[in-house]
């Protein structure tokens, strides 16, 4: 695998490289680009489709929910009519005087208040074997047709139970979804007569026409109500034939009905407390209608996706000829260089590798002509070169001299002042000579730190024996530190810039303390040694303070010619003990400065 790796960045090689980026763009970023949005469309495809039919869904039940309350308005102006003791006592009456029955109708007002109340209702009868009585708008005399109906037979068979039938009124002739069921006498059990109440079509036609998609609403092998206007009786055949063995309600059919191809959704459901088989409800649905919207989507999102592609090869385009013009300026610089004209721009612009690139060959280039231009004074150079190494080496030798000459001078010097009997002399040259031996003898690598504070003794000593009052000073330990070390000459030039520059205006009365202590780091457990010297000397002005305070932090040593400077004492810290560590300056105008040295305990 890694070969063949290895293999096509090869072979990119041989590619110039504006093609190369447009191969990669092409590999890399439009082929997982389309195929990943050829997924995601797919996967919003169909759950938008899903989300779709789950609305046709919730719709399809809020209609059955519509119509079954239709039916069961009809169903409890069906239980009002059966359990009316007046309509029973009229219909089980012998009648042998008119007036009698023409007052008994007249008293029923109820049936008229019925039809204003239900608005479902279109009509109802009541038909009885009572040959006693009259026909009106409500009460019929069954004839033997009638009574030889199938829904009439049923309905006495039924013993006063509910049931829906879509038949043709026997008044007016129109055919209407039915409910029938036959009165008895709550009080004797006697058979009174057939209620027959016929749903008004316009009623549940205005709910049908309310909705947004065609729906048909079939009984028993027959279409009751449709909001398609001129149904040719082949498509509804074949609705019918569907409602037979209809697909599962969750599903769709797709199904051709005037030659328009549509998708088709069942919900089927039988009324609660009737005797009844199922109702159907069809919605039907164009196929470009239902995925309408959800193709339009996933067209706005195949444009967007298309319009992104396009700027971004766009922009590789003007990326990969502005790349194209890089290399091409690099390239010429080379060319001059290898056909020896040396003679290039200075810079390409820009601030890019190329930029760095071309910045090398033009180094290169000025660096070529520089050796071609010393070529021809490279004797002389030597030959100077050598002059000036043997004048320094005469200085040198001149001026070196042997330390342990420079110890015993010292000593033979002390000794004849002890002999002379000036003993604060002979002290001043032992001291002088011990630090003289330390300032020698150190080789930049640690040493014992209680050296390093004699060695600062020794310094205050001579100069206490030197100016007298004017300076003295105190070293105050605050922890063991003999087997401490520390970097050398990091106290002693404190000190020296303490009393050369703290205290040069003091004629009497100053002072330089030197306290030491340790602390522990919480953090990491580190012993961190704290060195402070301070001195009651004039102190900083606070604009200088400032000024010496950004030299500490910019860690650019002083170029001092015979002492190590505070800066230089700042810059060997943090290169030999780290960052964190280092001196600090503070210092009060008129009353002293105080350095403090904070550095690990190794």
């Amino acid at each position: 695998m890694k070969g063949k790796h290895n293999h096509f960045f090869y072979k990119l090689n041989d590619i110039p490289i504006r093609k190369s980026i447009r191969i990669l763009f092409l590999l890399f970023f439009i082929v997982p680009v389309i195929t990943v949005s050829s997924i995601c469309c797919f996967f919003l495809f169909d759950e938008m489709l899903k989300k779709e039919m789950s609305d046709i869904q919730k719709n399809l039940e809020q209609t059955e929910l519509v119509f079954d309350n239709t039916l069961r308005q009809i169903k409890k102006l069906s239980d009002r009519i059966y359990v009316n003791k007046q309509l029973q006592a009229v219909m089980l009456k012998e009648y042998k005087d008119i007036q009698d029955l023409y007052s008994d109708y007249a008293s029923m007002t109820f049936f008229e208040n019925y039809l204003q109340t239900y608005n479902e209702v279109e009509s109802y009868r009541i038909y009885t074997e009572n040959q006693t009585l009259l026909d009106n708008q409500f009460i019929i005399k069954a004839d033997k047709n009638i009574m030889a109906e199938d829904w009439y037979q049923n309905a006495k068979l039924y013993s006063g139970q509910a049931y829906w039938v879509y038949k043709t009124d026997s008044i007016s002739k129109k055919k209407y979804l039915s409910l029938i069921r036959s009165i008895w006498s709550t009080s004797t059990g006697q058979f009174c007569g057939v209620l027959v109440i016929n749903i008004a079509p316009d009623v549940i036609e205005k709910n049908l026409s309310n909705l947004f998609y065609k729906t048909v609403i079939t009984y028993d092998n027959s279409i009751l109500y449709t909001s398609i206007e001129d149904l040719a009786e082949e498509d509804e055949k074949i609705l019918i034939e569907y409602t037979k063995n209809p697909v599962t309600s969750k599903k769709i059919q797709t199904i051709k009905l005037n030659n328009e191809k549509v998708g088709l959704f069942h919900e089927k459901f039988v009324p609660k407390n009737t005797i009844s088989i199922y109702f159907s409800i069809i919605y039907i649905i164009p196929i470009f209608e239902l995925t309408k919207v959800t193709l339009k989507i996933l067209a706005i999102l195949i444009v967007v996706i298309l319009l992104l592609i396009s700027f971004s090869f766009l922009v590789l385009t003007i990326f990969s000829n502005y790349i194209d013009k890089r290399v091409s300026k690099v390239q010429i610089g080379i060319t001059k260089v290898v056909d020896n004209n040396l003679e290039i721009e200075p810079t390409i612009g820009g601030k890019d590798e190329f930029e760095q690139i071309y910045e090398s060959i033009y180094e290169m280039a000025v660096n070529l002509k520089d050796l071609i231009n010393k070529l021809y004074v490279q004797n002389l150079e030597k030959e100077q070169l050598a002059a000036r190494q043997n004048e320094i080496s005469l200085k040198m030798l001149s001026t070196q001299i042997n330390p342990h000459f420079l110890f015993n001078t010292l000593e033979t010097i002390r000794m004849k002042v002890i002999a002379s009997g000036e003993k604060e002399v002979a002290l001043m040259l032992k001291l002088l000579a011990s630090l003289l031996r330390y300032n020698l003898s150190v080789k930049g690598q640690p040493g014992p730190l209680i050296d390093e504070l004699n060695a600062v003794q020794n310094y205050l000593t001579i100069q206490h024996m030197r100016f007298g009052e004017r300076v003295s000073y105190d070293v105050m330990t605050m922890c063991d530190i003999n087997n401490i070390n520390v970097l050398p000459f990091l106290i002693q030039p404190i000190v020296e810039n303490s009393f050369s520059h703290g205290l040069e205006d003091k004629v009497s009365g100053g002072f330089i303390y030197i306290i030491i202590n340790m602390e522990t780091n919480e953090a990491n457990g580190q012993n961190i040694l704290n060195i402070e010297v301070k001195d009651n000397g004039c102190g900083i002005p606070e604009e200088k303070l400032d000024d010496l305070n950004k030299k500490l932090n910019c860690g650019k040593p002083e170029e001092y010619s015979s002492s190590i400077g505070l800066i230089n004492v700042q810059s060997r810290i943090k290169i030999f003990y780290g960052q964190e560590y280092g001196i600090s300056i503070s210092s009060k105008l008129g009353e002293g400065t105080s350095v403090r040295i904070r550095i690990p305990v190794l």
